[in-house]
């Protein structure tokens, strides 16, 4: 045999060698535990029915052990999230916009998008009889508005309409 043959039959049996060896862990090796947040019903405490047929679904789909962190409201779960106690977790649209404004640590793997491609909350604004001609003419009636602790309801249409240089 030359020593050509030899060395390239060396090189295939220490190529052979390397991919033979184990395969690199994929993501759920990395995590270990899958966790997810969730929100328990008002005066529920850390109690959620049907909570151990849920962690048996997501183990056996996963793969791998999953884990719910029940949180007593949204604020509690995107501390959560934000502090890497959770690795997923499913949002109402506000709660959502506020936990990516906390930390930039989570995307969306879904998201509502109108027909024509638009994202993002909406207000409407209702006017009875015309008697509010535009925008402009909010300063001079009055305007029911949601709570004033609504997020989409009050606090996002005043501030959009702030930004507008418009005074309400």
């Amino acid at each position: 045999m030359s020593i050509a043959l030899k060395a390239s039959a060396a090189l295939m049996l220490m190529q052979g060698a390397l991919w033979s060896g184990p395969a690199h862990a994929d993501w759920r090796d990395d995590i270990g535990t899958f966790r997810i947040g969730i929100v328990a019903e008002p005066g529920a405490g850390n109690t959620v029915p049907g909570l151990a047929v849920l962690t048996d679904a997501y183990t056996k789909a996963l793969g791998m052990k999953v884990e719910f962190v029940v949180a007593r409201d949204y604020a509690a779960l995107i501390e959560a999230q934000a502090n890497a106690r959770i690795e997923y977790a499913i949002y109402s649209a506000t709660a959502y916009a506020t936990a990516s404004q906390r930390c930039l640590c989570i995307e969306p793997l879904v998201a509502p998008v109108d027909s024509d491609g638009a994202i993002g909350i909406r207000s409407v604004l209702l006017t009875r009889d015309g008697k509010l001609p535009d925008l402009a003419a909010m300063q001079s009636h009055r305007i029911a508005m949601a709570p004033s602790g609504s997020v989409g309801g009050s606090l996002l249409p005043l501030a959009a309409l702030a930004a507008e240089g418009r005074k309400v």
